[in-house]
């Protein structure tokens, strides 16, 4: 992509922000019509920190620069850029199945308490919820293990945002703060699993990236991110 065509992009992107705010986009009103409006939807499967990965029979939620607040299609499928920090704009009891794929480490371990809270509220009695995101334990055993087949992996290196890190130990580092320091949090199993039973559920449970009860669970679990990656999912009792 052309320098210009980014600047161009991005101007297009501060100009949608300000539209935003002008209509109001970011005040707890508008989180209340859009709670209305999603009810009309008639969609209980919630699919947050989407990204490129807009599934058909979810409600797709990302947080990214561009218009705020507005429910649109895309691809076909309800789509909304929305700050799940000021809370999920969904009215109680609403959602069977949520998914989050490489999404909660961007919340640090306050947030993410807080977000499975309120995921706990507009969740469905018996409702499931799988969340996936780099496992700590994993790096750990690598990084002790000075385990070259892992940090000289390909995948890793993709994976890795820090194109300068070289050593195991900046590469094991590098995912705490990877994104351009988007991440927030560092999850192994039993630290996720607290946060999710302080929050209110239960039956928690490691899995495999294709194990488990959740829907579409094969489109929301990329491959590729398999050999970092922690997945797991939990029940609204």
């Amino acid at each position: 992509m052309s320098r210009f065509k980014r600047n161009f992009l991005k101007f297009i992107s501060y100009l949608q922000i300000g539209y935003s705010y002008v209509c109001l986009r970011f005040t707890p009103w508008h989180k209340q019509r859009l709670a209305r409006q999603f009810k009309d939807l008639n969609v209980d499967r919630l699919h947050v920190g989407c990204g490129d990965v807009v599934l058909p029979g979810w409600f797709n939620l990302t947080y990214e620069k561009g218009e705020y607040g507005r429910i649109k299609k895309v691809d076909g499928c309800w789509w909304l850029n929305y700050n799940v920090n000021d809370g999920l704009p969904i009215p109680d009891r609403s959602i069977q199945f949520l998914a989050g794929s490489h999404f909660i480490e961007h919340l640090d371990l306050n947030e993410g308490l807080r977000f499975f809270k309120e995921v706990f509220r507009v969740m469905k009695k018996g409702g499931g919820l799988r969340v996936s995101c780099p496992d700590m334990e994993i790096y750990a055993h690598h990084y002790v293990r000075r385990n070259k087949d892992f940090f000289e992996n390909p995948l890793i290196h993709k994976a890795c945002m820090f194109h300068n890190a070289r050593t195991y130990g900046e590469i094991f580092a590098a995912k705490a703060y990877d994104s351009s320091g988007a991440h927030r949090w560092f999850y192994d199993f039993e630290s996720l699993k607290h946060v999710l039973e302080a929050s209110g559920f239960h039956q928690v449970k490691k899995c495999a990236r294709l194990e488990g009860e959740m829907p579409d669970r094969e489109r929301i679990e990329l491959p590729e991110r398999e050999i970092e990656t922690l997945y797991v999912e939990a029940v609204k009792p």
